[in-house]
């Protein structure tokens, strides 16, 4: 068992990248000198006897455990945007707006032979997000810290999709139809309606097809022992707007 590791119980869980010193946590304090003898599954405890599951970092920990500059997209969303462009594991990816690179793992991930070049302007952003990188071991990601126009404006490459999280992201469609394949496919996200319009007009009017504009809302469910209902919390986020370059 190599780090990282999730040590996990019910609703807390901690990320652990190193075997050496102590993680302390809501129930005590936990050696991580332990965590070299033991191996996927089993547990460790606290100084007070509480025990905690020790689990491999999966994608499914991106979202949860990574850390955060820039407010990152939801599962639900980045699951809307693989399925919906039909994502193949030997795609190159344009990333415009990495954030904490929580999409770009996730695009990097499922993408294992292929590459994901992503683009961030704030410096700051960047550090955060190429340490997640590092964390989640992921060697086919290509950071470069600029701006995303002009970064596009040097590439000779052509793109299998281009992903736009990202100020002036109706400035960069016609760009984005220019370095993408034929069959490829634009996908911005932005948090407000008005921009979602603006988005779709524009790559309609740059000879975008299948255009579709929607939003993910995920209803969890109160699950009690009276009954079942849906939670008064409806998890919005933002909209996403899709369009395929035809020819």
């Amino acid at each position: 068992m190599e780090p990282p590791v999730v040590l996990s119980r019910g609703k807390y869980s901690f990320l652990v990248e190193r075997f050496e010193g102590s993680l302390h946590t809501h129930h005590g304090i936990i050696k991580l000198e332990e965590l070299k003898k033991k191996d996927y599954g089993d547990e460790v405890r606290t100084h007070l006897g509480v025990k905690y599951r020790i689990l491999p970092f999966k994608p499914s920990d991106f979202f949860r455990h990574f850390k955060r500059g820039a407010t990152p997209i939801m599962p639900k969303d980045i699951g809307a945007i693989i399925a919906y462009t039909g994502l193949s594991p030997d795609s190159l990816i344009f990333d415009a707006g990495t954030g904490s690179g929580v999409l770009a793992a996730y695009l990097a991930y499922f993408n294992k032979y292929g590459e994901v070049v992503t683009v961030e302007k704030r410096r700051d952003f960047a550090e955060i997000a190429r340490k997640n990188f590092e964390t989640a071991g992921l060697k086919n990601i290509h950071q470069i810290v600029g701006d995303a126009l002009f970064v596009a404006d040097g590439l000779r490459a052509e793109f299998d999709l281009v992903v736009l999280d990202m100020k002036d992201d109706v400035e960069f469609i016609p760009k984005a139809r220019e370095i993408l394949k034929a069959g490829g496919y634009a996908v911005v996200y932005n948090p407000y309606i008005e921009a979602a319009r603006k988005i779709y007009l524009e790559m309609e009017r740059n000879g975008f097809k299948e255009l579709e504009a929607f939003e993910m809302l995920r209803i969890d469910l109160d699950i009690k022992r009276v009954g079942t209902r849906t939670s008064t919390r409806v998890w919005h986020t933002g909209y996403i707007v899709i369009g395929r370059k035809l020819g």
